[in-house]
């Protein structure tokens, strides 16, 4: 169906622009002191209806059609500008006007990139060179239509437009060091309007032709100057080349990088009009209200309402008062003062916070600022609806019914609209609530989205880690409200974002209402789902987002706070926390790296601290989670992660997967990792030890240390600790390797390997080959996996096993170099297929960093295999494709570390294989 919302315009064609910090940094406005009695807030860009003029009015004459001003023109009025009475003016045919009766000092007046004999208006300190006008002033001549200059005031009194066209005009190609840039726009018409007794200003732009040449760069000057080039002196509009005519904001500061942009490629809308209405000498004006549309007491309490106050007048203000009034199911009055505001500048006021306890039910929020002498009181007030809840937040106004709607990118999927929330009390996410336009009647194809919450540890407190992503949805054909589970997901106090993210081309359709000047630092959007964010205020994107979280019922007492792990052992830790009031006891809850504790791990009720945890494996990452038992029954909300590391106990068996030995951490005192053992078979005191020459993980490897021109042939082992293997599982063996030499070139010698597994760390038990490669002479590092040439087999579950290294090169060879050994372990089901688990190796696992490298190698896929990642409550948090005999990039950067499934599938037959992402 037709959606009946209008559509904001896409951000991906915002912000996939060139120039865009340039944009930024050119646009930034700062306010002072001013005389000009035009300023930002009524500068403005609308669509409008651009009528040539004909032979209407009276001809312009010039000495020439390239640079020439005209003798004084009345307008037929007095017209008011910069504090002065005006009824003449000077035409210039490079796009731009003196008010008064007197030239500007050059007939060449516009910026010169060619740095020849254009006057920039904008740089020059003449005093001829104040009051201008300067609709398109550009270095202009004649355009491929017959060029006129034309003047018709109409109307009567006190309502006559003075009319002011330039028409069939083109920008001049340029010369010097600015030849590369021909002619952009070949032929174009605009005009300039002067409103009696309003003394508005108009711009308005006709239809331009693009240039035959290349496209290029012109920079035009567009706005006013009143009496110089000080802040507040001039109004100037802002545009990208790359941009919309549509796009242009407006600075009282001079150019910088950017003026008002043009290029072939980006014409004017037709009737597109630039409008300058003068400001009063004082004129405050409350332009907007920050706060909540759904607020959940208690848990977002306490709360405070913000106001921008915008002094839109030409004359400084002082003592202004600003007034905050809540009425409805809940009443609170709040008065703040604002000292001083400049001309055009703009300030956010923090209004008392409000109880620490509501009313469930409906608010009206009515903020006013006032100042004495105020010439114009329609602009003093601004309000908001709130709707008070036990469990929903939301910045969306539910008493303002008109919204648009937005799609990051409709032609690529990925991109993410996100929405800051900050609570002052740990809590827990029950439900996320988007409201979606409808769809199109011609839209066939499923368009889908997830939803995800990202903490704040992002830079500058932007979307961070992903906490939480939702299965794939699909947006309903019907405009309304989707409600999307987010499990009952638990966050500490602070900050967290929910965001909606693209996953199909078709774009969220996401609805928005207009918040203008957007609040700060609250929306954001990233066009590939993580960094870089895009702060909507930072690009003056006016819109918030219609996105509802609600809260989980609020926990009777609080938790303990300070968990630490003290006095570890190889079996044991001491776990000690500072107690919360209202508490009649504690559950500490403790599992290996990456387990929820909502949903596994061991539990020890306690009634103080400190708790001590026995039976713990060595050598093992553990996670510990405290909370409260509350006196009045429930619990309180788990504390924040605690991890700890067991110590070594060499003798202890391996028992959870994946395993990880990249040789980088070594006890106090031993000389090889955990468990690791070497044997010499010959005995000739060559044999395997740590390294820090050349490793493939910094900074240890482990090599096989040759005597080179003198040494035996080689036979010497190294043996992973025992390793604890289930019939019901199936186990990849993965690591890295290199021979001795430069990187880049052959080794000069050629090394031999095996690997082997068995029952016992010893020559004669190590019964099963699982790798072997006579031939190494590359010196850089290569992974032996089950997709690689020569291939590492698959490992068949059952018992205690070892798998051993053994080196077996002839006399007088060089070094062996291993780093990064995984194990992994693989379920076996009735879909399992032999020929994926030997097909398909992910590496590194664990990752440090979220990113793998799928390899599929040898699958017989006959087309994409698919890919699917879930966390240890089952939900998928990741969906994708995959091809044969291929290195893919897994790219799980985003989520929090932990333990996942990695299912690969291959038309009816899958693998699954644990993943790690230790962070």
């Amino acid at each position: 169906m037709n959606n009946t919302y209008s559509r904001a315009r896409a951000w991906s064609q915002r912000l996939r622009r060139l120039g865009l910090v340039a944009l930024l940094l050119g646009g930034t406005a700062v306010a002072r002191a001013q005389v000009l009695n035009y300023t930002t807030p009524s500068a403005t860009t609308a669509a409008g209806i651009y009528t040539d003029l004909g032979t209407a009015g009276t001809a312009i004459a010039t000495a020439n059609t390239d640079d020439a001003n005209s003798a004084a023109q009345n307008i037929g009025f007095t017209f008011s500008f910069n504090g002065s009475s005006f009824t003449q003016f000077v035409f210039n045919t490079n796009g731009l006007i003196r008010l008064g009766s007197a030239p500007p000092s050059s007939a060449a007046m516009y910026y010169d990139n060619s740095g020849q004999v254009g006057v920039d208006p904008l740089a020059s300190t003449n005093a001829a060179n104040v009051n201008l006008l300067m609709p398109f002033n550009l270095d202009l001549v004649p355009g491929t239509g017959a060029v006129d200059y034309r003047l018709l005031t109409s109307g009567t009194a006190p309502n006559r437009v003075c009319t002011i066209q330039w028409r069939n005009v083109a920008d001049k190609a340029g010369v010097g060091k600015d030849i590369a840039n021909p002619t952009q726009y070949a032929n174009f018409s605009f005009q300039l309007k002067l409103y009696e007794t309003t003394n508005t200003i108009e711009f308005v732009y006709g239809k331009a032709t693009a240039g035959s040449g290349a496209a290029g760069i012109r920079f035009a000057n567009v706005g006013l100057k009143g009496s110089g080039l000080a802040n507040g002196q001039l109004l100037l509009g802002l545009k990208n080349y790359a941009s919309a005519w549509n796009a242009t904001t407006f600075q009282n500061t001079n150019y910088t990088t950017n003026a008002h942009d043009i290029t072939k490629g980006v014409l004017p809308d037709a009737g597109r009009t630039y409008r300058f209405v003068p400001a009063l000498p004082t004129d405050v004006a409350l332009t907007a209200i920050y706060t909540l549309g759904e607020l959940a007491t208690p848990t977002a309490l306490p709360h405070a309402v913000q106001a921008v106050v915008t002094n839109t007048g030409y004359q400084a203000l002082t003592g202004v008062a600003v007034a905050l009034r809540v009425t409805g199911v809940n009443t609170f009055t709040d008065n703040q003062t604002v000292a001083s505001l400049a001309p055009g500048a703009s300030t956010t006021v923090t209004f008392a916070a409000y109880p620490a306890t509501l009313n469930t039910g409906t608010n009206s929020l009515t903020a006013t600022a006032t100042v004495a002498g105020d010439g114009n009181a329609a602009n003093n007030t601004a309000t908001y609806g709130q709707l008070v809840t036990t469990n929903r937040l939301s910045y969306i106004d539910p008493s303002n019914n008109q919204f648009y709607y937005s799609d990051v990118d409709s032609a690529a999927a990925g991109g993410v609209q996100a929405v800051k929330f900050t609570l002052p009390k740990p809590t827990t996410l029950t439900n996320a609530v988007v409201s979606l336009a409808g769809l199109a009647s011609n839209v066939t194809q499923p368009i889908t989205y997830k939803i995800l919450v990202y903490d704040a540890s992002g830079t500058n407190g932007t979307p961070g880690n992903v906490l939480y992503t939702s299965p794939n949805q699909t947006r309903p054909a019907t405009q309304g409200g989707v409600s999307v589970s987010l499990g009952g997901l638990q966050l500490p106090a602070g900050s967290f974002y929910v965001g909606m993210q693209e996953t199909s081309t078709g774009g969220a359709g996401l609805l928005l209402q207009i918040e203008e000047p957007p609040r700060t630092k609250t929306f954001y959007l990233s066009l590939a789902g993580g960094a870089p964010w895009y702060d909507l205020s930072d690009y003056d994107i006016p819109y918030r987002y219609a996105i509802e979280v609600q809260l989980g019922a609020a926990p009777a007492c609080d938790p303990p706070t300070a968990v630490a792990a003290t006095g570890i052992t190889t079996t044991t830790a001491t776990v000690s926390f500072t107690a919360a009031a209202g508490n009649s006891g504690y559950q500490v809850v403790y599992g290996p790296a990456g387990f929820n504790p909502s949903a596994s791990g061991t539990t020890v009720t306690a009634t103080t601290s400190p708790v001590t945890l026995t039976g713990l494996s060595p050598a093992t990452t553990y996670n510990v989670y405290v909370r409260s038992n509350c006196t009045g029954g429930g619990n309180s909300l788990f504390t924040a992660v605690a991890t700890f590391i067991t110590a070594c106990d060499a003798t202890a068996p391996i028992t959870a997967f994946p395993y990880s030995q990249n040789f980088d951490t070594v006890p106090a005192g031993q000389a090889l990792p955990c468990g690791i053992t070497i044997l010499d078979a010959n005995t000739d005191g060559a044999t395997w030890a740590i390294t820090k020459a050349t490793s493939s993980s910094s900074p240890n490897a482990l090599r096989y240390t040759s005597a080179l021109a003198n040494s035996q042939a080689a036979n010497d082992w190294f043996f992973t600790p025992a390793l604890v293997t289930l019939a019901t599982m199936r186990y990849q063996v993965a690591f890295r390797y290199r021979g001795e030499g430069i990187a880049g070139s052959a080794s000069s010698y050629t090394e031999k390997l095996e690997v082997k597994a068995g029952a016992s760390a010893t020559p004669a038990g190590q019964t099963t080959t699982l790798y072997t490669n006579n031939n190494i002479t590359n010196t850089g590092y290569v992974l032996a996996d089950g997709a690689a040439t020569p291939a590492v087999a698959v490992l068949t579950g059952g018992g205690t096993q070892y798998v051993g290294f053994h080196v077996i090169s002839a006399a007088g060879q060089g070094n062996l170099y291993i780093d990064d050994l995984t194990i992994t372990a693989a379920t076996v089901t009735a879909t399992t297929s032999a020929a994926l688990l030997q097909a398909v190796t992910v590496f590194p696992n664990p990752s440090t960093t979220g990113l793998f490298d799928l390899e599929i190698h040898g699958a017989n896929a006959k087309g994409v295999l698919g890919v699917q990642v879930t966390n240890l409550l089952g939900q998928v948090v990741y969906t994708g494709t995959a091809r044969d005999n291929f290195t893919n990039p897994l790219n799980l950067s985003g989520l929090a570390p932990g333990l996942y499934h990695l299912q690969v599938r291959n038309g009816e037959e899958t693998m699954t294989r644990q993943l790690a992402i230790v962070k």
